[in-house]
């Protein structure tokens, strides 16, 4: 019998996947989609009606205050907008705000639309943009890697925690960094055909435009990316192929990153001017004028305590379904660990090491970074940057590593760690690892046995981080799913609890 062919397959894959997102998003009906908050869709109003603040206005109560900035007011507050001149605007990037505005002038939808749409649709974008990446990295680097492993790694990327997490949680804060995310994975792939491609045709500059502009979306959504997206730039201009040498080739390298960087500059001159026009300062984002009861506090007293929750913050077995519990309090930190007075703690929050065990390859796949890094030094006048696999492996390793690092430096001098922006590197993370998996199964693909027991050993990860994921996005934040589906999650505790 003859075997589907491999895109059906992997399309096939990729519906599942959707559907048990909207399973999630929905809390199993299908049908009634939760709204956690509609902060876009005012943002959205705002600007369908000529204006840059959100339709919503502050009320004149609160306006008349002498610091309406004092909690005691908060109850008058638009949670987390930022107050300027009398009018209320958001801090997170405009360009979910202005799509949502033009698909509801095209549409002609006149209802409100919550934040859970955006999130969905940025998190469709993540997905198949990191599974025809995944799909790609095989078939270009792995040729013989069987499709299975690539099923694996997808479904890993899929639903490795905080992805499930984020769905069952669709709020304004979890869509910005779904947007962010997802274009950044876009342009990852985008990139990837520029590194592939011969650098002295215009293939290679056409995808490092698309590239480009897939990054100057993210910054649109959340300009916190801004310096990943500047280095693996960088990374890709400098591991295109070419044949020209000394000026000539810097030249070539300045041509390609002005490409690349051409659409990024359009947008963040655009998010400047945009800033100017509502608060006065180019610079000024609206963090500091937001109506928030915990005000953005950065320092370096911080960091270590944010690498231990990100890293090993525990999750309190139960052998109630769905068995795993994320306690939002000082539970579970270790004696040793100083925790600053300032320190907020009751956010959520599973530690990458606890809840995520495909990071468990992190080393393996550092190890195999290394030699590759190795081999590049000492082949640098020799063949190793006229192979075009040797030269994108050498990229992948590099921007994974960017992605899973300087992304999250923006969050790990703050006063919180949180669920969401686990998010932020976690991306980075699963790619370096599925990309260390596949060369580590390729180590051992000599003989019978190893390749067997390697196998079996990414296939016992990858389950793990899957079951793992799917229950804590069965739970989201404040238990979303139980509390929008009652009947069911009480179904499954009575059906799947142990005790």
């Amino acid at each position: 019998m003859r075997r589907p062919p491999r895109w059906l397959i992997l399309a096939l894959l990729l519906a599942a996947i959707e559907l048990s997102y909207v399973f999630i998003i929905t809390a199993g009906t299908f049908t009634n989609w939760p709204t956690w908050n509609t902060n876009y869709d005012v943002q959205a109003e705002g600007f369908r009606a000529g204006h840059l603040h959100l339709s919503v206005e502050p009320p004149p109560e609160l306006l008349a205050q002498r610091n309406p900035f004092d909690y005691a007011h908060q109850r008058l507050w638009f949670w987390d907008a930022s107050l300027h001149d009398g009018h209320y605007y958001l801090y997170w990037g405009p360009l979910p705000a202005l799509g949502l505005a033009a698909v509801k002038a095209v549409l002609r939808i006149n209802v409100p639309v919550g934040d859970q749409y955006p999130l969905f649709v940025f998190y469709t974008i993540y997905l198949v943009a990191g599974a025809v990446l995944i799909d790609r990295m095989a078939r270009r680097l792995f040729d013989d890697l069987p499709l299975w492993l690539v099923v694996v790694g997808i479904l890993v990327f899929a639903y490795a925690n905080p992805t499930p997490f984020m769905i069952g949680t669709p709020g304004i804060y979890e869509a910005a960094i779904a947007a962010g995310q997802a274009f950044l994975v876009a342009g990852l792939l985008f990139a990837f055909d520029a590194v592939w491609a011969d650098g002295d045709g215009p293939r290679a500059r056409r995808a490092l435009l698309l590239a480009g502009v897939a990054w100057g979306l993210g910054l649109g959504c959340r300009v916190s990316v801004a310096p990943t997206v500047a280095l693996i730039l960088l990374a890709a201009v400098f591991l295109i192929r070419r044949t020209a040498r000394g000026v000539e080739l810097w030249k070539a390298r300045f041509r390609d990153a002005t490409v690349g960087a051409a659409p990024l500059a359009v947008v963040l001159i655009g998010l400047l001017a945009y800033n100017k026009a509502r608060f006065g300062s180019w610079f000024d984002f609206g963090i500091s004028s937001q109506m928030s009861t915990m005000p953005m506090r950065h320092s370096f007293a911080y960091v270590g305590i944010n690498l231990f929750e990100y890293l090993f913050r525990p999750l309190f077995g139960s052998c109630r379904f769905p068995f795993l519990t994320i306690l939002s309090t000082q539970r579970g930190f270790p004696s040793w660990l100083t925790i600053p007075k300032d320190y907020w703690t009751p956010e959520p929050l599973a530690g990458m090491l606890v809840a995520t065990p495909w990071a468990w390859l992190t080393p393996v796949a550092a190890i195999f970074a290394g030699r590759l890094a190795i081999r590049a030094w000492r082949g640098r006048r020799g063949g190793f940057f006229e192979d075009p696999r040797l030269r994108v492996t050498l990229w992948c390793a590099i921007s994974f590593v960017l992605l899973a690092t300087v992304t999250g430096l923006p969050t790990i001098r703050i006063f919180i760690a949180t669920m969401r922006y686990l998010a932020d590197v976690m991306s980075g993370v699963l790619l370096f690892c599925i990309w260390g998996a596949w060369s580590l199964h390729r180590q051992f693909s000599g003989r019978a046995w190893s390749r067997r027991l390697v196998g079996a050993i990414l296939v016992g990860l990858a389950g793990l981080t899957v079951i793992v994921g799917l229950l804590l996005g069965l739970q989201g934040y404040n238990a979303m799913f139980e509390g929008h589906n009652p009947a069911l999650f009480a179904h499954w505790v009575r059906l799947f609890s142990r005790c």
